[in-house]
């Protein structure tokens, strides 16, 4: 196995098949690249949250309410942190259209943004239940319009439509287990097909499952179960992510495991296992896919950024 340094971490030159079960097709990654994350006070935090920005940069939240940008080979060009951490800590962020960046600030109840240099740009949002209320956000995406949309849970179990600015537009889903319910609601990602619709791809993570919604908050279907036979079982899906092509990408907090599908929800390979070795993760929280495709999965209980390379 050749070993090469890449930015702050290790780029492995290896060909690895992932690991699937039974007859599950195999995703195939040529480079494995391993970027530890930066000390805190004598520790290594554990990164909850990960996202592309401008010319692919990497953005992450961590266990100690920091944000950091890291280049696209993984060196870290700044962080700051939250301006308050005392109640819990971050769990999701997006880089929007306008340059900014939004935090779904998961213990304050609120959405927060930043300049790329840290420096806050506004907030919404407080406790409850009402129109742009939150009762524990988790994560924010934004459309090509647009419009951001924050997942939270802990009661409220849905997903609300947000102007760029914070004003409320309209509630998708709610608390349950049916179709178009909700069980703590994590990782989203939004994309317009090949029909024109704009669709909200949303980890249902209780349910073990994904749920696709029309950017209207019209419910469409759970992801690759459209005749009814359930062909996919997730193990806590945490996070959502895809591709400049449509394919799209399902992390698993408790499966340890990645899964890459085409867009109408069929299966086109698994890669990972349980454990801390190479092509292995351990309650991985976070997924986000860069403009060369490149994987970058944020492996909560390795305490490491594992990006895969086709």
């Amino acid at each position: 196995m050749g070993v090469r340094r890449g930015g702050s971490g290790l780029v492995l030159a290896v060909l690895l098949a992932g690991c699937g079960s039974g007859d599950d097709p195999v995703l195939h990654v040529g480079d494995i690249q391993i970027w530890p994350m930066p000390s805190f006070a004598m520790a290594i935090p554990q990164p909850r949250s990960v996202s592309i920005g401008p010319e692919d940069q990497v953005v992450v939240l961590d266990k100690k309410a920091r944000v950091l940008l890291f280049d696209a080979e993984g060196n870290l060009m700044r962080q700051w942190r939250m301006p308050e951490f005392e109640n819990g800590n971050p769990q999701g962020a997006a880089v929007l259209r306008d340059g900014r960046i939004a935090v779904a600030d998961t213990h304050y109840y609120r959405v927060m943004f930043f300049d790329m240099e840290g420096n806050i740009r506004g907030s919404f949002g407080s406790r409850g239940k009402g129109p742009g209320q939150f009762e524990f956000p988790v994560s924010i995406v934004q459309d090509d319009q647009e419009y951001l949309y924050v997942a939270e849970y802990f009661g409220n179990d849905r997903v609300q439509k947000f102007t760029r600015d914070g004003h409320f537009v309209a509630s998708i889903g709610s608390p349950g287990t049916g179709p178009g319910q909700f069980q703590r609601p994590g990782g989203m990602v939004w994309q317009r097909g090949s029909d024109g619709v704009g669709r909200l791809f949303i980890a249902d993570a209780d349910n073990g499952r994904v749920q696709v919604y029309h950017d209207d908050g019209t419910f469409e279907q759970v992801f690759g179960d459209e005749d009814g036979s359930a062909p996919h079982i997730f193990d806590f899906p945490f996070d959502v992510a895809a591709d400049a092509v449509g394919s799209i990408y399902v992390i698993e907090w408790q499966g340890n495991r990645l899964s890459k599908f085409n867009a109408a929800g069929t299966l086109l390979g698994r890669f990972g296992s349980a454990g801390s070795e190479l092509g292995q993760f351990l309650t991985p929280w976070g997924i986000a896919v860069d403009s060369k495709g490149r994987i970058r999965v944020a492996d909560y209980g390795n305490h490491r950024i594992v990006g895969l390379i086709p």
